[in-house]
């Protein structure tokens, strides 16, 4: 199936670096179903799966491995997670977590396919 085209929703001439809130989308590779299922009913909400409780750890820990970063709020849908950002950075400093960004997306993935390689021969 091919994705429609769509248009830059990123500022050209805005510094993501700088103090503020972020609103961040992340999807899953080929939308896969594999963060969470939703469950309920009247007011469903998302059962995370071992993927989705990985990351979830990850999220809960950016205060603590980033103390001028924190998340205002946060949700793990099925194929895609959706969080706010809030970067209090002194002095126009880049923030260490996006200057990471790029490190942790492995580190994340290797996790994810240890614990689930773990838990399928439990």
């Amino acid at each position: 199936m091919e994705l429609p085209k769509r248009k830059p929703t990123r500022l050209k001439e805005f510094d993501y670096s700088t103090n503020g809130y972020y609103f961040i989308t992340i999807c899953t590779k080929d939308r896969k179903r594999i963060l969470s299922k939703i469950v309920g009913e009247g007011s469903p909400l998302p059962k995370l799966t071992l993927h989705g409780e990985i990351i979830q750890k990850y999220i809960l820990s950016i205060p603590q491995k980033y103390p001028n970063v924190n998340f205002d709020k946060y949700v793990i849908m099925p194929n895609h997670i959706h969080i706010i950002l809030c970067i209090k950075m002194a002095g126009g400093e880049t923030p260490p977590l996006l200057a990471n960004a790029k490190k942790k997306k492995p580190e994340v993935y290797n996790q994810t396919s240890k614990e689930s390689k773990t838990s399928a021969i439990s």
